[in-house]
């Protein structure tokens, strides 16, 4: 608690000293003068909409392969269906750190994609084939990674797998029950950012007050590199947040059955560099983006750009991903100080976004952080 507090104050004393800088700035580059209509209107036209339209086809695409998998259980059809799934996984980290208006209204996040899986919960309800996906308690019985589960099953061959569909009806109707709510989920997001509430995103931009545009996509970006991608993706498995001793933990990886963490990391940070940019979707070409926001105002870390010393951080941590090899737990067991090398490149980033990127934009951080870290 004591350690938690200490870092409370120094990143209030950081924050307030940079938005004492940042108040000093002449008025031509102060961040009210910015166009940020341009850069909102730029990121949900070809980032987010896209981005989530993306997704919803992947969804529509493994519902699909699963419906035609649970009509005739092969070894192909079961391959294709796992392949869909990595496909669906990879286009998730393009919209995992969407999370505010749509999204935040279904919970999107915590629907889609909690892990370790209960695998227990997720034996149980198969046996009963009675459940509501939509209660809460069966949140970590759901979603990509209880596909991941389902899709390669532990200690089974794929021979071993589709004989196991191909004798439990109960099996087949939870596999295209969890895959039914996943498209059904991506649909509702995606449909309400391509009608109405895109408009009233994009006009809200009058300031970067709590609850206004600019606000939701910083506190996301930050909130979601913090807690899902350093913390989730790394910093539990590797146990840094596993208190004393600190105990590896390479269960508590992202697709663990699958062992396709390293790749969903990776893509995971390829999101969040596209997003900072403004590229535009797919096609990856610059438009405004947080970082032209950032060199409006002038943003510096020790006398250089912070966008490019944010730019820089994220290449670090792409290098350091890439050096793990295929798979993360077991990276974990046999590469540790690899694994503790690519977790500290994450937390020096953590400050560039959560206090100094924040600071020169004028945005407030309206989440909290419980890591004690």
């Amino acid at each position: 608690m004591m350690k938690q507090s200490i870092k409370k104050i120094v990143e209030l004393m950081m924050f307030l000293g940079l938005l004492i800088q940042c108040k000093e700035k002449s008025p031509e580059n102060s961040p009210e003068k910015y166009d940020t209509k341009t850069m909102v209107t730029s990121i949900t036209n070809n980032y987010i909409i896209p981005a989530y339209q993306n997704y919803k086809t992947n969804t529509t695409n493994l519902l699909d392969l699963i419906n035609i998998f649970i009509s005739n259980p092969t070894e192909v059809n079961l391959q294709n269906c796992q392949n869909q799934w990595k496909s669906t996984a990879l286009s998730w980290q393009d919209v995992a750190m969407l999370d505010f208006g749509p999204a935040k209204t279904i919970n999107l996040r915590a629907q889609t994609n909690i892990y370790p899986v209960d695998t227990t919960l997720i034996k149980s309800n198969i046996l009963s084939n009675s459940y509501d996906l939509q209660q809460p308690e069966n949140f970590d019985a759901k979603g990509l990674q209880t596909l991941d589960y389902l899709l390669f099953i532990p200690a089974m061959t794929n021979n071993q797998i589709v004989n196991y569909y191909s004798t439990n009806s109960n099996a087949k109707t939870y596999l295209s029950a969890i895959c039914s709510e996943l498209k059904s989920n991506a649909f509702t997001v995606f449909n309400q950012w391509n009608t109405t509430y895109k408009t009233s995103f994009i006009n809200n931009i009058e300031s970067n007050a709590v609850g206004t545009s600019v606000s939701d996509i910083v506190n996301a970006l930050s909130l979601h590199f913090e807690a899902f991608v350093r913390k989730g993706k790394v910093g539990i498995p590797l146990g840094v947040f596993n208190g004393i001793t600190q105990q590896i933990m390479p269960g508590h990886v992202e697709a663990f059955y699958s062992d396709y963490s390293v790749a969903l990391a990776l893509r995971s940070i390829e999101a969040f560099d596209n997003y900072i940019k403004g590229k535009t979707y797919n096609s990856f070409t610059n438009g405004e983006g947080l970082d032209d926001y950032l060199n409006f105002v002038k943003a510096k870390n020790n006398n250089q750009d912070l966008s490019i010393v944010i730019e820089n951080k994220l290449n670090e941590i792409k290098t350091n991903l890439n050096a793990l090899g295929g798979s993360l737990k077991d990276a974990i067991t046999t590469n540790n100080s690899a694994v503790q090398t690519l977790y500290q490149s994450m937390q020096e980033l953590v400050p560039l976004i959560k206090v100094e990127m924040t600071a020169n934009l004028g945005v407030l951080i309206d989440y909290q952080d419980s890591d004690g870290d």
